[in-house]
């Protein structure tokens, strides 16, 4: 009885050995199951770096910092006008197209400034500046010329606007001037100026003289139509007939050059072709400087001048 007691004591715990190995191998065959996949991560802020895809093209910003291909800054050109000329220079009349432009007109004399092309006008007076504000839209080369008024006088013109006339000075070295002259087909002339031992001096306006340096006045019928301050120069829409065109070599403070008791300039006889430009009625009158303008009854305000301060340039 003994060792059957003993046999089954032994069987027990046989089984509760077994028992807990298998506890223990379904634990730790468990704990080596291979780890599941890894969840991709989101998107982090580097690839908001990589160029947007259509499908999420709607969520794209501009650089905050990029240049506005709109705005653009004013710019300003002050053009001052004295004795129906200016000092301005080419390279001083150039923009840009798609520039905001404001030009400021300064007179000594009451007219009007026009803008070719643009098709612009402003009044201007002595003390009363005028100016030109627009967007440069269109590219080229647009005049600017000054309509200058007076009371209606039945006294003609003279040089200088009634002053006396301009002091001669003797050039003191040898010095000659010539022009040629061609009509443009809107009823302008192109005035071509050749001046030998002689500069076109700008800089130096109204300071005293200096030998060979200076600027030329020009004239149509005997009015002065302003200061030219380089070889060419044009006249706008002359009146059909003939017309004398003068030129003179002037000093920096205004003299007109001598040289060997001649004075040093140049005169020419042009006829302008009658090409339906419409210079006004037959009744209209004409006034003393060439052009088609019609004066106005005495007492009211007429053109009597119109003098090309240069063209206004706009690059592409």
């Amino acid at each position: 009885m003994q060792p059957l007691l003993h046999h089954c004591a032994f069987r027990q715990v046989v089984l509760l050995t077994v028992g807990i190995v298998l506890m223990a191998t379904l634990a730790c065959g468990s704990a080596a199951q291979p780890d599941p996949a890894p969840t991709p991560e989101p998107a982090t802020s580097a690839s908001a770096d990589s160029p947007a895809t259509s499908d999420h093209g709607h969520d794209s910003q501009p650089a905050p910092d990029a240049p506005s291909q709109a705005s653009s800054d004013e710019i300003v050109i002050k053009l001052p006008i004295t004795d129906r000329s200016t000092t301005l220079t080419r390279d001083e009349l150039q923009v840009s197209r798609g520039d905001t432009v404001r030009l400021v007109f300064e007179a000594d004399e009451e007219g009007e400034i026009h803008l070719h092309g643009y098709d612009l006008t402003t009044a201007v007076s002595p003390g009363h500046p005028g100016e030109l504000v627009f967007e440069a839209d269109a590219a080229g080369a647009f005049g600017l010329n000054f309509h200058v008024f007076a009371v209606a006088s039945s006294e003609p013109a003279t040089d200088n606007h009634g002053a006396d006339a301009p002091q001669l000075v003797v050039s003191e070295t040898p010095v000659s001037v010539a022009i040629t002259a061609e009509p443009d087909a809107q009823g302008g002339v192109d005035v071509q100026i050749v001046a030998e031992g002689f500069r076109f001096a700008p800089e130096l306006v109204d300071q005293p003289h200096t030998p060979g340096a200076g600027h030329a006045h020009i004239y149509v019928d005997g009015v002065k139509l302003g200061r030219v301050f380089e070889d060419q120069y044009h006249i706008e829409e002359l009146a059909p007939g003939e017309h004398e065109i003068r030129v003179s070599l002037n000093t920096n403070d205004h003299g007109e050059l001598t040289f060997n008791g001649e004075k040093v300039d140049s005169t020419l006889t042009l006829t302008i072709p009658d090409v339906g430009q419409g210079h006004g009625d037959s009744q209209s009158g004409q006034s003393h400087d060439g052009h088609g303008h019609s004066h106005g009854t005495p007492g009211e305000r007429e053109i009597v001048a119109e003098v090309h301060l240069g063209n206004l340039e706009v690059y592409p």
